[in-house]
């Protein structure tokens, strides 16, 4: 019986018929493989897509353009998606502009949305107001309009974390400030 079986193998044409035969095994493991690790590729580029177009949104004081000592409390997006709905809440609340404290136990604010990359000047308030106070923050919001499904996002902040005092590029003002001047030495040359 091993006599057949090795005429067999040794014949000329029955040589490349098992070659065949093992190149066709192999290649069907191998495609096994291949489908198996396409899968899951798949799966993880899905998650990694969705993971990538989400919003994400906070608030954070920043110093403003308009004035060295004000500064400027921002929501922003820095997320990839659109966020919906959001609700701001920041306890204690800021107090006004001219320095007097507000009413009530937190400050809350609503928008209806906020697209990436985005940011939205909340509320101005002077530095010396609140350059020792640490802020409780709560900012939620949603990834379709209407959606009963929330991120939340609790932290805490100061006015330490994005006062530059008075290191910002200038703005509108500073320009016409500028242009006063030089016309008011034009004027006197």
């Amino acid at each position: 019986m091993m006599e057949n079986w090795i005429d067999w193998v040794t014949s000329p044409g029955n040589v490349l018929t098992l070659a065949q035969l093992v190149a066709t095994v192999i290649i069907a493991f191998a495609t096994i493989a291949l489908w198996r690790v396409t899968r899951v590729l798949a799966d993880e580029t899905s998650v990694l897509a969705k993971m990538t177009s989400q919003p994400f949104v906070v608030c954070a004081l920043e110093s403003s353009e308009v004035s060295a000592h004000a500064l400027n409390l921002k929501l922003k997006n820095s997320g990839n998606g659109t966020a919906f709905d959001i609700k701001l809440k920041v306890s204690p609340p800021l107090p006004k502009a001219d320095g007097t404290p507000k009413d009530g136990e937190n400050m809350e604010r609503s928008v209806s949305l906020l697209p990436p990359g985005s940011e939205l000047a909340m509320q101005v308030v002077m530095g010396r107001d609140v350059h020792d106070t640490v802020f409780s923050a709560e900012v939620s919001w949603a990834h379709l309009p209407g959606s009963s499904e929330r991120e939340v996002l609790k932290y805490t902040f100061s006015a330490l974390d994005g006062f530059r005092g008075g290191a910002v590029s200038k703005g509108p003002h500073h320009i016409a400030e500028e242009l006063e001047k030089i016309r008011k030495h034009v004027e006197k040359g």
